[in-house]
């Protein structure tokens, strides 16, 4: 059995190129996976790589002992030559010339190992080109004549362009720089140069920070004439998406581009395009977008050639391009900047995979996981109905069978000039109170403003027309279809799944069904509230960047999914949204709620940063954003100064309770976020050396920290504020906060009112994050997991155990059904912290600064049918992390667990195996089938680098790079 456990976890790393055992895969260059990356651009001169060694079948404790890199260009070439080092991840470019800008590269590498002293083979060479480094000189140097162009008067959103190319010398390069607000799609010479590419640019604080993307279109220009053209749509640069309470922001739209091309041919001559008043343009069939209420399509206005050289369009008025105002405004400092992270991607290029979605461990089976309600992550990236229905006449209802962000691919067949209504929801309406029928059709109330419809006008195709949106998107499980001219099947729908492009690189299963559903539901919500920002919900007039539930989730998100690119782009958002004093808004871009932001909101801030350094251990975050976030943590503390923790300000605390609890003491909500970021300034400052900083935050958090103790402790109940559940997780959360000597009894007051509350929560997204983790981790695990695994309300498992809805994402609200049609998405990942907790506790998988813990937490013997087995996954920089045990009485004795552990070559883990039982001794241990460390046998001990701590009865291994099996046994 170990045998094809090892085959099986093998073949999860296998490269797609024929490797040696230590040759380099999974390369990354700037933090963008080769493998992954179509046209790879890097905005450094001086970028750094990072590689993963295989690891071979039974070795052991290998590491690398040094490597070597060469860069070339057409020009020069760089030679690391041997470089005795360990480092595999964050490798910097060293030679004195720095990389130069709009300049095409090929790298490789090859590494000596342990292993042998004898080099890995070279890997391939590897293509990268580098952005425009003075992109933004160029767009606002006045002599270039590149402008912004548009239409002011009157609606025009498609604009073209032909031009000639000399045919003097070959081409050596054509690189273009492209930015549409909101949205653009480009085309050359007939094509769309990416067809997955939708949503372009990501959203920003436009007038600070504008992206610009660039495309390397050196295959597609040819010699002659070529034609380019331009499709634009509003995006979130319309006025449309700007709602109260903010005021609208007049500089926005109407939608405009910049284009610049340049060419480079093999003599050394150079041609440039740029956008300028010799473009033309009109309206195109898209005679409204919004991304919040759908898109207005008359595929009468449609012009198939319209991007190819002759064009010629005597029904259409075009007209030429007016130039448009700058989205910058240079009193604030606005750049022009390279899109810097992943795009927007619809379909199976949106999402990559570096784990599999099966258990690989050999303990549990795909035939004992259930298969969880929705659609499978690994489907394809395309949903198709899994039933329809007509609810009424000339109305069609298509179930997609999974709440999900995107569009729907329909084909359509009818009467030119005909309009066909496209409607989505995530439900379907409730039956009638006083009859209890249902009539099937699609429940929208709770879109508040937004009426994510689409409208098509059929142009009269005889062998049918497909619709698919282009500049809006939608949050839905099911779509109801009006006006339809014929009966549509299945087949006549497909729906893309639509995000921010990113590789899944967790994965997380066990016998327990409740949370192996838990598990789909957050990985579905949290991909669907990808959208170049972390979002809040897919379907409703919101979709914002609130930072509450950034802050709450990104630990969550980056077990799941590699998004260090996109949390970086989201970092100098909230940059740009800084004010003077220091302080953040609610949400970023700033589009609702308050400014400054409630504390536990604007905890985003240093949050997400803390986090990207620990899952990739990469202190160049910290150190690039550190100083905007001490200014942060001080504007708190100005604020604090006037009020004291006992007033501090706040605005939501922890939001969304269970009704009917009321939410926890607002100023101790916030006095609990100002304490969590000066900790986590603390932490920061200690790993880029801010010496001086790491002494007056530490001072600063004891004082702090007794004055939370003095102000909300009440002595005479040992519990914290008003003794609700919420005001003891954040007390106790808090290092250093609650004394030792009252500290058991706030944990037991904490539990009393769980067991009160018959194992239910009575927590809102703050409470609830911190929960799971204090209980697992303070003696009462057990009760952790009956928590989780609770499905009566409130309760994670009742979301999809109720008679109203069978939930394939997170509600907004542990009451969803009960509520009224105002704030109430189906889809919110706000509460999703708790997948963190399914890989640091029940995994056990976290990280120190030079090695992994792998440290499962366990339910005691007599309650082990609550998680009896466990298959985890997770894809470190390092290479893959694998941990996965069983407690079954088929698989063990009572007593003990047996537990296969994978670590990546060139690390090390610390492994802890804890008691089964209270006052329980581990008496032997077995790897392989071999004892290593037995209660007779003092000496093996030493020789396995086994340790037991005598106070917990904790059991320590340490071991390098590979698989082990173990099997431990306690009395």
């Amino acid at each position: 059995m170990f045998c094809i456990y090892v085959f099986v976890i093998t073949c999860i790393i296998t490269s797609t190129i024929s490797q040696l055992p230590t040759t380099p895969y999974d390369i990354r260059v700037d933090h963008y996976k080769v493998d992954t990356t179509k046209d790879l651009v890097i905005n450094t001169t001086r970028p750094r790589f990072s590689w993963k060694i295989s690891l071979s079948n039974g070795e052991r404790n290998i590491y690398q002992t040094a490597y070597q890199l060469q860069i070339k260009s057409h020009i020069n070439q760089w030679d690391s030559g041997q470089i005795m080092s360990k480092q595999s991840i964050h490798v910097s470019y060293t030679d004195d010339n720095e990389l130069q800008s709009t300049t095409f590269y090929q790298f490789r590498l090859r590494i000596w190992s342990t292993q042998s002293n004898e080099s890995s083979v070279w890997t391939e060479w590897i293509s990268f080109r580098t952005f425009m480094f003075d992109i933004h000189a160029k767009i606002t140097n006045k002599t270039t004549n590149l402008m912004w162009i548009g239409s002011k008067q009157i609606p025009r959103n498609e604009f073209r362009k032909e031009f000639h190319v000399s045919n003097s010398s070959p081409i050596q390069s054509a690189i273009v720089f492209i930015c549409g607000l909101g949205y653009y799609e480009l085309f050359v010479n007939g094509n769309k140069t990416d067809f997955s590419r939708k949503l372009d640019p990501g959203w920003t604080v436009y007038e600070k920070r504008t992206l610009l993307v660039s495309f390397d279109l050196s295959m597609i220009i040819k010699s002659g004439m070529n034609a380019v053209g331009v499709r634009l749509g509003n995006g979130w640069y319309g006025q449309e998406q700007n709602t109260f309470p903010v005021p609208l922001e007049p500089s926005y739209g109407p939608p405009r581009f910049i284009f610049y091309l340049k060419i480079f041919f093999q003599n050394g001559d150079e041609f440039e395009l740029g956008s300028d008043t010799t473009w033309i343009g009109r309206q195109n069939a898209i005679l409204h977008d919004s991304i919040y209420n759908g898109e207005f399509i008359d595929s009468r206005y449609d012009r198939f050639n319209w991007t190819q050289v002759g064009f010629n369009d005597t029904l259409s008025l075009w007209l030429p391009a007016e130039e448009m105002s700058s989205p910058l405004n240079e009193t604030l400092h606005g750049r022009f900047v390279m899109q810097d992270m992943p795009p927007i991607r619809a379909g199976a290029d949106a999402l990559h995979f570096e784990v599999t979605t099966e258990p690989v461990g050999g303990y549990l089976s795909s035939k004992e996981v259930e298969r969880s309600h929705g659609a499978k992550l690994s489907d394809g990236g395309v949903l198709k109905p899994i039933a329809t229905w007509s609810p009424t006449i000339g109305v069609q209802v298509f179930d997609m069978g999974q709440n999900m962000a995107g569009w729907c691919r329909i084909k359509f067949r009818g009467s030119r000039g005909v309009g066909i209504y496209i409607r989505h929801g995530e439900i379907l309406s409730l039956p009638i109170v006083t009859t209890n029928q249902s009539y099937g059709e699609i429940y929208t109330d709770n879109l508040l403003g937004a009426t994510q419809s689409d409208t098509y006008v059929l142009r009269g195709d005889p062998t049918g027309e497909i619709y698919e949106p282009t500049f809006t998107y939608h949050g839905f499980r099911y779509v109801s279809i009006l006006n339809v001219q014929n009966q549509m099947t299945l087949n006549d729908v497909e729906c893309p799944v639509v995000h921010s492009e990113t590789t899944m690189k967790g994965h997380f299963t066990t016998s327990n069904p409740i949370i192996n559903q838990i598990q789909h539901n957050i990985q579905w919500s949290q991909l669907n509230n990808l959208m170049s920002i972390p979002t809040d919900c897919p379907q409703r007039q919101e979709r914002k960047g609130w930072l509450g539930d950034a802050a709450l989730t990104v630990n969550e998100a980056l077990y799941n999914f590699d998004l260090i690119k996109f949390y970086i782009n989201f970092l100098y958002s909230i940059v740009d949204s800084q004010g003077p004093d220091g302080s953040v808004p609610d949400t970023v871009p700033f589009g609702d709620g308050d400014y400054p932001a409630d504390p536990n909101w604007g905890s985003a801030f240093p949050t997400i940063a803390w986090q990207l350094y620990r899952h990739y251990n990469d202190p160049q975050v910290l150190s690039d954003f550190y100083l905007n976030i001490r200014t942060y943590v001080e504007s708190v503390h100005t604020a604090y100064k006037s009020t004291g923790l006992a007033n501090l300000f706040y605005s939501y605390s922890d939001w969304v309770p269970p009704p009917p609890q009321p939410r926890v003491n607002g100023s101790l909500a916030s006095s609990f976020a100002f304490l969590h970021d000066v900790s986590l300034l603390i932490n920061m400052s200690q790993v880029i050396r801010y010496t001086n900083d790491t002494s007056v935050y530490s001072a600063l958090y004891q004082r702090l920290a007794e004055e939370f103790h003095q102000v909300f402790f009440n002595r005479t109940t040992n519990s914290y504020g008003d003794g609700s559940q919420t005001a003891q997780i954040l007390a106790l959360a808090l290092p250093n906060v609650v004394p030792a000597n009252v500290r058991s009894l706030v944990i037991e007051h904490l539990v009393s009112d769980i067991s009160q509350k018959n194992i239910h929560v009575s927590t809102g997204i703050i409470g609830t994050a911190f929960l799971y983790p204090l209980l697992s981790d303070n003696g009462h695990h057990n009760l952790a997991l009956q928590l989780i695994t609770s499905i009566t309300y409130p309760s994670f498992g009742y979301m999809f155990n109720n008679p109203y809805e069978n939930a394939t994402t997170l509600w907004e609200l542990w009451n969803t059904p009960f509520e009224g049609p105002g704030m109430n998405s189906r889809d919110h990942i706000m509460f999703g912290s708790v997948g963190a907790w399914f890989y640091s506790h029940l995994a056990g998988i976290d990280f120190d600064t030079n090695s992994i813990i792998i440290h499962p937490r366990m339910a005691s013997e007599d309650q082990k049918y609550l998680l009896p087995k466990i298959d985890c996954q997770l894809n470190t920089l390092y290479g893959l992390v694998h941990v996965a045990y069983t407690r079954d009485d088929r698989d063990i004795v009572a007593n003990s667990i047996r537990i296969r552990v994978r670590i990546p070559v060139n690390t090390q883990a610390r492994v802890i195996f804890e008691p089964l039982f209270p006052g329980a001794k581990c008496v032997r241990i077995i790897e392989g089938n071999e004892l290593v460390w037995s209660t007779k046998s003092d000496s093996t001990v030493q020789q396995r680098n086994i340790e037991m701590e005598s106070d917990t009865g904790l059991m320590f291994a340490r071991i390098g790079s590979g698989q082990y099996e173990y099997q431990v046994y306690w009395e």
